[in-house]
């Protein structure tokens, strides 16, 4: 019989390991899914289809491809399910690996199978940009950012897929056309709605407490919970964490050039990988819970304009977050994701695939 908890002890030290030994990991995850597949205690300890999953991702460091793609069908066969299709990640898999015929083949049968999975266009779209094919890219990102618009962008995707299609169309030296006016209109209207829905854990009528922390990365408003303890002791604290999403981060840094000496980069994904593990540290003192509220640059500069704030400063973006957390915005993103919903940052992979991949987290301290 397999040792369960020593093997979850083994398995949580190498994936947490810093820096990750992928021969390590590799070696321990190979006898977790042998114990799952031998013992029922060990399949009740652990996740088949993430144990594979994790396993995939890890033979893919190595360059092992064969075994990559047998261990994501694998965990696919054993039930591995997210958005979108996991098979996308056998296709990203082939196409790291320089097999563009059948990774096209995978996403073909995936948008066959699950044509209005916007999630979808999204991931395809970033792998071939990867990979060095702007027109691939171009022409995934158009179908998505059509999907989002026309379903009334229910994953509120439209901007980040008009940004990345942008791109495309920069890199292949084409113009800006009808279908990114119509992703302009839309998020104009957009931004200039009142928040239709509460949100939970923020009461639209609390006061809030601009103290912007001194964190030039992600300013931050504490927000008091309306609910106190048993004990009658003072309300934990929301808090509110200002960030600039992927379509205005290159933006940001043009308007406040001393954004990159207070980020110490001028990479977006350096960034949310530095911001995940600003919140990871946020959240050793317990607040109640912990919003990221994206910065559209136009709406933030107005709510400065009206209120007298400098949105040059860290304190307006701090004000900011406190602000669209008071009235329940709908654009706040709960932080942090379940491990398998979407990250946060707006990639579309997975939240552990992602800002919450333990490699993040650990490398960026």
């Amino acid at each position: 019989m397999v040792d369960v908890a020593q093997l979850e002890e083994e398995l949580a030290r190498v994936l947490s390991a810093s820096p990750r030994d992928a021969v390590a990991d590799a070696e321990v995850l190979q006898r977790a899914v042998a114990a799952c597949r031998a013992d029922p205690k060990a399949r009740d300890s652990f996740d088949l289809p993430g144990l594979l999953d994790e396993l995939a991702e890890v033979y893919q460091q190595l360059g092992r491809v064969e075994d990559a793609l047998a261990a994501m069908q694998a965990a696919i066969d054993a039930g591995y399910a997210g958005s979108p299709d996991p098979r996308c990640r056998l296709a990203e898999i082939m196409l790291r690996a320089g097999r563009t015929e059948p990774a096209a083949q995978v996403y073909a049968q995936v948008k066959a199978d699950t044509p209005d999975d916007v999630w979808l266009y999204n991931s395809a779209g970033l792998e071939y940009a990867a990979a060095g094919d702007p027109q691939q890219a171009l022409d995934w990102f158009t179908e998505g950012l059509q999907l989002a618009l026309d379903t009334g962008d229910p994953e509120n995707l439209v901007a980040q897929l008009q940004a990345l299609r942008r791109e495309q169309l920069n890199d292949l030296g084409h113009q800006l056309n009808e279908l990114d006016a119509r992703a302009e209109t839309f998020l104009t209207e957009r931004r200039s709605q009142p928040p239709g829905h509460a949100l939970p854990g923020l009461p639209a009528a609390l006061d809030t407490h601009d103290t912007g922390d001194s964190s030039a990365l992600a300013p931050t408003a504490a927000v008091p919970s309306a609910d106190r303890s048993p004990t009658g002791a003072p309300p934990r604290l929301t808090l509110a964490v200002s960030w600039f999403p992927a379509d205005q981060f290159d933006q940001a840094l043009r308007t406040w050039p001393d954004l990159s000496q207070d980020w110490n980069s001028t990479d977006y994904r350096d960034y949310t990988h530095r911001l995940e593990h600003h919140l990871h540290t946020m959240t050793t003192a317990g607040p109640a819970a912990l919003w990221i509220t994206p910065i559209q640059i136009d709406a933030f500069q107005r709510w400065c304009h009206s209120t007298g704030h400098d949105p040059a400063t860290t304190s307006a973006r701090a004000s900011y977050a406190a602000e669209r957390a008071r009235i329940a915005a709908p654009e706040l993103i709960n932080w942090p994701p379940a491990r398998n919903a979407p990250c946060w940052c707006g990639t579309g992979r997975k939240y552990k695939k992602c800002c919450g991949h333990p490699n993040v987290v650990q490398a960026a301290t």
